[in-house]
Formats: C-alpha cells, sequence, structure tokens
C-alpha cells in the first residue's frame, strides 16, 4: 500500500487495520511528504511491518512487483495528483512511483484511490492522466466531492475495490437480481403491516456475487403490490439468477382511506398476497431460483425436509432454511441451513460468511 503526501495520509492507518482485519497482509510504501503528516511508527503498528520509504540495493520493488514477487496488488491511498501524473508518464523518482511502474509492467493490479482539491482534480491534464491509467487496466476508486475537495473514498468501500480485484471471477456474464428487505401492506395512509427483516443478508449476497464479477441488480423491500410488480418486470431483462432473501408479507392488509382512529379495540381484514417466488417460476421455468424459507421452533432434519420439500414442489435450484425463533431477524450472526437436489449444508457465522457459503453453493449449480 503506497501513501502519499495528501493530507487523506492521516486515514491510511484506519485503512490499513481495516485490511488487516479483512485477512490481507499489508506493506506500506510511503513517501516522504506523508511521513511528516503521519508518523512512521503508527504506519509500521498498523501494518505490523517495517515501513519501506526508500529503494535500498535489496530492490523492495522487485522483490514485491518483480514476475516473481510475493505482492498481489498495489494500493495507492492517498493518491496525489503529482503521484498520478507521475505514473501516467512513467516517472520514477519515488519508492512509490517505481513500485507502480513495476507493477503495471508485471501485470499486477493496481489500485489508485484519488485525493486532493477540487480544482486540481478537475484539471484536464490530471484528468486525462486518469483516463490514460484506467487504459493501462489501472482501477481508479474515485473520490467524492465535498467543501470544495475531491475526498479520498471511505475506508470499507476501498476495502471492497481490493477484495474484487483479488477475488475469484466465477461470476463474470452472470446476471442476478436478489430481492431484499420486508416489504409492508397499507392499513390506512399512515400504518403498515410489516415484518422484522433488516435486508443484512440479501446485501451481504449481493456483495459477494459482485466481488465474483456478477451482473447485479439488487430491489430492496417497499409496498408489496410495488415490490411484486418491480421484480416481475425487472426479471423481463433475462437474468441468470434469482435470490430472494426478501420478507414478503404473506398477507395485505384491506386499507382504509381514512385514518383509522385510536384508543378502541380494531378488527383488521387481511387477505393472501400474491406468492412471488411461485409466480416467477411459473413465467421463467428456466430461471434458476435461490429461494429463503423461515419457520419457528424446528430442528434441524425438519427444516431440511421442509427445504426439501419446498424446492420440489418449485423446481427451485437452492433453498435456504432458517430458524427464526433461534436466530432473530436483524442480528449480524445466525444458522442457515442450504438446501440443494444433491446435498444440504450447514452454515453458521456472520451474514457475509453465510452468504459466501451460498455464493458457493450457486457456484455448483452454473
Amino acid at each position: 500500500m503506497g501513501v502519499t503526501g495528501s493530507i487523506a495520509s492521516v486515514r491510511a492507518f484506519d485503512l490499513i487495520r481495516e485490511l488487516r482485519k479483512n485477512g490481507f497482509s499489508v506493506q506500506v510504501v510511503a513517501s516522504k511528504a506523508s511521513l511528516e503528516l503521519i508518523g512512521e511508527k503508527a504506519l509500521e503498528w498498523a501494518a505490523g511491518s517495517k515501513v519501506i520509504s526508500e529503494i535500498s540495493g535489496k530492490t523492495e520493488h522487485i522483490k514485491f512487483f518483480g514476475k516473481n514477487g510475493s505482492a498481489e496488488l498495489l494500493l495507492i491511498a492517498p493518491a496525489t495528483a503529482n503521484t498520478i501524473s507521475k505514473i501516467a508518464m512513467g516517472i520514477d523518482d519515488t519508492p512509490i512511483t517505481t513500485f507502480a511502474t513495476t507493477a503495471i509492467g508485471s501485470g499486477k493490479p493496481v489500485l489508485l484511490a484519488p485525493a486532493m482539491h477540487e480544482p486540481m482534480y478537475g484539471n484536464p491534464i490530471v484528468k486525462k492522466n486518469l483516463e490514460l491509467l484506467k487504459k493501462r487496466n489501472v482501477k481508479i476508486i474515485e473520490p467524492f466531492i465535498e467543501d470544495e475537495k475531491a475526498k479520498m473514498e471511505n475506508v470499507g468501500k476501498i476495502v471492497k475495490e481490493v477484495k474484487k480485484a483479488l477475488g475469484e471471477k466465477n461470476f463474470v456474464g452472470v446476471k442476478v437480481l436478489v430481492a431484499n428487505g420486508a416489504t409492508y401492506s397499507k392499513i390506512d395512509p399512515m400504518r403498515v403491516i410489516t415484518n422484522l427483516s433488516s435486508g443484512k443478508m440479501g446485501r451481504a449476497i449481493a456483495e459477494q456475487l459482485e466481488l465474483g464479477g456478477a451482473d447485479i441488480s439488487l430491489i430492496e423491500g417497499t409496498e408489496h403490490t410495488k415490490f411484486y410488480s418491480k421484480i416481475m418486470a425487472e426479471l423481463e431483462n433475462m437474468f441468470d439468477w434469482f435470490v430472494c432473501p426478501a420478507a414478503i408479507n404473506d398477507f395485505a392488509a384491506v386499507e382504509s382511506t381514512n385514518k383509522l382512529s385510536s384508543g378502541k379495540k380494531l378488527n383488521l381484514e387481511l387477505t393472501p398476497a400474491p406468492k412471488l417466488l411461485q409466480d416467477v417460476r411459473k413465467k421463467y421455468p428456466k430461471l434458476k431460483i435461490c429461494a429463503f424459507k423461515a419457520e419457528t421452533n424446528k430442528s434441524k432434519k425438519e427444516l431440511e425436509k421442509i427445504g426439501l420439500e419446498f424446492l420440489k414442489k418449485n423446481k427451485f435450484q437452492l433453498v435456504v432454511v432458517n430458524d427464526i425463533s433461534k436466530n432473530p431477524a436483524g442480528e449480524d450472526s445466525s444458522e442457515m441451513g442450504i438446501v440443494s437436489k444433491k446435498e444440504i449444508v450447514w452454515v453458521k457465522g456472520t451474514k457475509e460468511k453465510i452468504a459466501e457459503q451460498i455464493v458457493g453453493e450457486m457456484e455448483k449449480v452454473l
């Protein structure tokens, strides 16, 4: 990871720590200007290794980015206008630019996260150099504009881009529609009936698929009939997979045109809502579907049986079963069973871990 002399270098510490939390080992290459802003010892502590601030007789750039170099990727964050332009022109007069030239020459992934004042970012020469780097397969992690500054993208998004660059691209060319979150049905102009789905599972699956190179469309829950219509309309765009962790209302209220009075008993009339998954299957018999089935107070064997019956009845490819009495909605961790025709796999842990396993099972069906 190259750290240049932008004031945004003060965020490098958090970025390094987040990369390491996600399983990456980090070697820092720092410019002298950046070390005046953030101490060398702090970077060293964050990365767990000695900072490289000059090229020595050990030819560090070759050690890491030669043909047999040990580094998998070069991330420069922040990347100043000066460093960007030097890399674009092939100028090697700092350790970071030398690392970049070597990495590009070896075909290793290079990611730049620019940070500078807005007028500098808008300079046509800087823009031209960024476009030139893109043509050389250098990934530019675009900054966001705030207070007349082009600020380095947030840490989470940078880590996500690193994961994308290094992930196995098993879903390149695969179109996936993910239906996610809670839906609701109106009782009156102010009130609704809904459920406790947080949408965490769907977002984790969408991110995991995106890391694998899939073309993702994500539709979040909304009013039930609108959600149903949006899904049906979107599916006309010819998807390979439909993944549906969305908690879709089973019942719809008969909506009152006037706000209902409070302070007295109220009887609600509920009618069965259309079954989205079954309707999707009827309309798209060749579409691969990963469905979710929530139950309460069931053993694993019971859940497996329910999941297998649901899968066979609707000709789904995968069914993910979950006992919400043991795994309440909104929790960051859970335990779920992934049911297919060939096997049943149980996975316990964070939503991200479960999403990774679900996507792994989807890959087997490709």
